[in-house]
């Protein structure tokens, strides 16, 4: 088990219950979240990096993003 501080932990069980689910269910599905943004962010860098592609200030002009 982990020590977090006070207002940390509250904030967790305030943010579980208001979802509905328990602690352990909510953290489970915050890591799940984040290592999958995480995942999403090295692929489009990768991308980003890959010749031949549009960069992201082109992109941005051309649509108007």
């Amino acid at each position: 088990m982990i020590e977090l501080p006070i207002p940390t932990e509250t904030r967790i069980i305030q943010a579980a219950r208001a979802a509905g689910v328990s602690i352990s269910t909510f953290l489970d599905r915050l890591l799940d979240e984040y290592i999958e943004d995480k995942a999403d962010i090295e692929q489009a860098e990768r991308a980003l990096q890959e010749p031949g592609e549009i960069s992201a200030e082109e992109l941005k002009a051309k649509y108007g993003l």
